[in-house]
């Protein structure tokens, strides 16, 4: 009776695996990079978006085993390395973030995307609260809550979009379909 050898995947099959487990990451990574595109100079508005919280948001309810803290982490910290404000600020305000959301996250799958969105909004709401009581604390005052508010409504009204994007990607590159 011939003995059968186990399934070994090709060098090939392997990368893919491990180009579909870093997607989220990368995606994650994408949005920190969006967040410096002067967006503003072409819609008029100095406001931009939160990318990366819509990216941890949608992939920790929809795969959070692809997007795990550690990497929400080191997206906090690049986009606090690139923005060049208080190292710390977006990687906590992320991961404690992504730590609630995981949380609510059977609440959240599968409903119907108003429900879906918002969710999104109070966590955005959530995130940007955080942001404000830290940076408050660090500068020893009260600063102004108006700027994130904004940057968190928009963040909010863009977010259908990037969660399409997001979905459509998932659908074809994720699940090869």
């Amino acid at each position: 009776m011939a003995k059968l050898e186990p399934y070994a995947p090709t060098p090939a099959a392997r990368a893919g695996r491990i180009a579909k487990t870093v997607t989220p990451f990368v995606i994650g990574i994408v949005c920190v990079l969006l967040s410096f595109v002067p967006f503003g100079r072409i819609v008029g508005s100095p406001l931009a978006p939160a990318f990366p919280l819509m990216a941890i948001y949608y992939w920790a309810i929809v795969r959070p085993e692809m997007f795990p803290p550690l990497a929400v982490f080191a997206v906090g910290v690049l986009f606090d390395l690139l923005s060049g404000g208080e190292i710390g600020l977006w990687a906590f305000v992320y991961v404690v973030t992504y730590s609630i959301v995981i949380t609510q996250r059977l609440m959240l799958v599968n409903v119907p995307f108003s429900a879906f969105w918002a969710g999104f909004a109070f966590t955005a709401a959530f995130a940007g609260a955080l942001a404000w009581v830290v940076v408050s604390v660090i500068h020893g005052m009260l600063v102004p809550p108006g700027p994130v508010f904004w940057h968190m409504a928009v963040t909010v009204a863009v977010f259908p979009l990037f969660a399409m994007v997001f979905g459509r990607f998932e659908t074809r590159v994720l699940l090869g379909g």
